[in-house]
């Protein structure tokens, strides 16, 4: 009955909520409050922009509540006791609120702003370990949230005993958001005059850094190849938040262009049999136009662990690089107890191929160092290949406390040691060093593996690989549907888990980018730093978008209920309009997006006959090779169109002759 009262609410004053909106700024800002809490670190902070930058709205960062109070969303970083602020901070609040202004403060313990709220008292607990969603809200709030996994979240694993403190609250005519599973009510949303007031009853950095540097009390309900989005449910719930309160909001699409997800397909090499084998990855990967990224373990030392398998190999990296794959490290001696600090310390830079010489005698390694593991494989690599190595992953995915550390020293880019399941995010984010709640923000972003090869309990084999490739489709279905990367880890050690990949990636669907990892990684970033704007005219019916500066050619823009508006334009700087593409996306939305990377490829389902185009890499962005095989017994011409239907290019003609064969053309 609460939740009819507050939809009929919401669609009688609807119009006059947005009347009163429409003066604030279409962004969130996030009212940071670590230096009047004298908080020596940004770890909440950290967290609440992670949240948003993720989420892809609009945002600044401030101290100042009159400032913040311009945004049509506020954002506390941190927890609000009784004495966090003043009463002239309280009564602006109540005022931007009941002015139209949407309010989110995560553990909020202070009894003045309660009525503000709709909450009567508050009760702390360190044993609640679950968050469910309210099933009943019909609404954008939860948008995203559609999977078991979604509508309960796991905080921690009851097994663990405490846990971090979170708040329960008693409502007072508020409506429930969420509850835990001893049921108070874990979030709540009060309207409050013409805005809403929510709040949340546990911080932010427990339910985002906790768990990228896996400090969480073991809340993955699944360590690898599952799906646990608990970090990623918050970050989507506060975009489902934003644009319920902002008619045709618009935020920054997670994947490039008009695709809706993206796989890297990432190789450990770290074997005989992963050097005899990864031909068979190559050459399917050449065929599909799939640009994977080989990570390499430089083993020029034979001991009881392994074999010194990677000295003459000139032959077999020539291989991989002549066909248009990447390379990354997968360090020197793929250890098992790499993380264990008292065999394998920090160490210094300045190692060498020739000075450094770990060696395990089948029970522990010796004369191993982070430091050494990461600096040497990147020279070897950098050396034999000429090329620059900014990408790494840990053998068996195990993790030092300093590794990020030695990482950003050494300007590797991009890590992929943690399991997605394990670091309960399925989307990238950017490290601290130490794994520490105090650490330094990095340089180095971590794009964690989503699905791989390795199932403990049930080991992959020639005979149950296709039940296997289901596991990763029900998992890829969650994160395309989230929008988020998949990341595929697969050794090529064997033949058939070539056919493995190929019939997963056949598979999937035509919407979905194959990607290389850090060029993934550089569209990330590039969507990390962009800065853009919207307004809306008075009757809601033209919508203008403002780009900040230059703008990546991948990065592309979701407008909500765009399909209702009718017009939106795109401004640059200088005030000129800017052609975008655009396609329904989602319901009533619409996607704006430079260039098409994902072009549906069809051919007449009636004909005896086929035309197989292949384009590699996807995406490019100096040259591109076109590939065509056709099995039709005629000459053929194949041309290049662009969206509209004009014609771009004669590219090349497949005579008779050539039937059989494939005709690449590089443009």
């Amino acid at each position: 009955m609460r939740l009819a009262t507050f939809l009929f609410y919401f669609l009688c004053f609807g119009a006059i909520n947005s009347l009163f909106s429409q003066s604030l700024e279409r962004a969130i800002a996030i009212v940071d409050l670590t230096v009047d809490q004298s908080d020596i670190v940004d770890s909440r902070l950290f967290s609440a922009e992670h949240m948003v930058k993720l989420a892809g709205v609009p945002y600044i960062i401030t101290a100042d509540l009159e400032t913040a109070d311009n945004y049509s969303m506020v954002i506390f970083s941190s927890k609000v006791i009784s004495t966090t602020l003043t009463n002239q901070d309280k009564d602006l609040l109540q005022t931007y609120v009941d002015n139209g202004g949407t309010l989110i403060i995560p553990r909020l313990e202070d009894p003045d702003l309660f009525p503000l709220f709709g909450i009567e008292s508050v009760e702390s607990s360190n044993t609640r370990y679950f968050l469910e969603w309210d099933k009943g809200l019909d609404s954008k709030l939860v948008r995203w949230i559609d999977e078991p996994e979604e509508w309960t979240v796991s905080l921690g694993r009851p097994t663990s005993g405490s846990i971090y403190k979170t708040l329960g609250y008693t409502r007072n005519g508020a409506i429930n958001i969420a509850s835990y599973e001893d049921g108070m009510s874990a979030a709540v949303l009060n309207t409050f005059g013409h805005g809403q007031a929510l709040c949340i009853g546990l911080s932010w950095k427990e339910v985002i850094l906790r768990n990228q540097i896996n400090r969480d009390y073991e809340a993955q309900r699944i360590s690898s190849n599952g799906f646990e989005p608990t970090s990623d449910v918050f970050a989507l719930f506060l975009r489902g938040l934003f644009l319920e309160y902002n008619k045709h909001a618009v935020w920054l699409h997670t994947s490039p262009s008009n695709s809706s997800s993206t796989l890297m397909v990432t190789h450990d090499v770290d074997s005989r049999t992963g050097m005899e084998s990864l031909h068979y990855f190559v050459d399917s990967e050449k065929e599909r136009g799939i640009e994977a990224t080989y990570n390499i373990t430089v083993r020029y030392m034979d001991d009881a662990l392994m074999s010194d398998f990677y000295l003459n190999t000139e032959e077999t990296m020539d291989y991989i690089k002549d066909n248009g794959q990447a390379f990354g490290s997968h360090s020197v001696g793929h250890f098992f107890d790499f993380a264990d600090e008292d065999i394998f310390p920090m160490g210094l830079a300045g190692n060498t191929r020739e000075n450094y010489l770990p060696l395990n005698d089948g029970s522990v390694t010796s004369g191993g160092t982070v430091f050494g593991e990461c600096e040497v494989s990147k020279k070897v690599l950098e050396s034999d290949l000429e090329l620059p190595i900014t990408f790494f992953r840990s053998g068996h995915l195990v993790y030092p406390k300093k590794l990020v550390d030695v990482l950003d020293e050494l300007e590797y880019d991009y890590n992929s040691s943690n399991s997605a399941a394990d670091v309960l995010t399925h989307f990238p984010y950017q490290n601290v060093t130490g794994r520490s709640f105090s650490g330094k923000v990095s340089s180095v972003y971590e794009l964690p593996v989503t699905i791989s090869d390795v199932f403990h309990s049930d080991p992959i084999s020639s005979d149950n690989y296709a039940e296997k490739v289901e596991v990763w489709n029900e998992v890829t279905n969650k994160n395309i549907n989230n929008g988020a990367p998949i990341v595929l880890l697969i050794h090529p050690n064997r033949e058939y888990k070539s056919v493995m990949q190929n019939d997963y990636t056949d598979g999937l669907p035509e919407d979905v980018l194959t990607m290389e990892i850090t060029k993934f990684g550089d569209f990330w970033k590039a969507r990390e730093n962009y800065k853009f704007s919207s307004t809306i005219n008075e009757d809601e019916t033209q919508l203008t978008i403002f780009l900040n500066g230059a703008i990546d050619k991948d990065l592309s823009f979701v407008v909500s209920d765009g399909q209702l508006l009718e017009s939106i334009t795109f401004l640059d700087q200088g005030g000129n309009e800017l052609d975008f593409q655009s396609q329904k996306w989602g319901g009533k939305d619409l996607l704006f997006y430079y260039e098409a990377l994902i072009v549906s490829k069809s051919h007449d389902l009636n004909s005896p006959f086929e035309v197989a185009v292949n384009t590699f890499p996807n995406p490019a962005s100096q040259s591109i090779t076109i590939e065509c095989t056709s099995t039709i017994q005629e000459d053929i011409a194949v041309v290049l169109f662009d969206t509209s239907g004009k014609k771009i290019l004669d590219l090349f003609s497949l005579s008779k002759r050539d039937i059989g064969n494939k005709m690449h053309k590089n443009i």
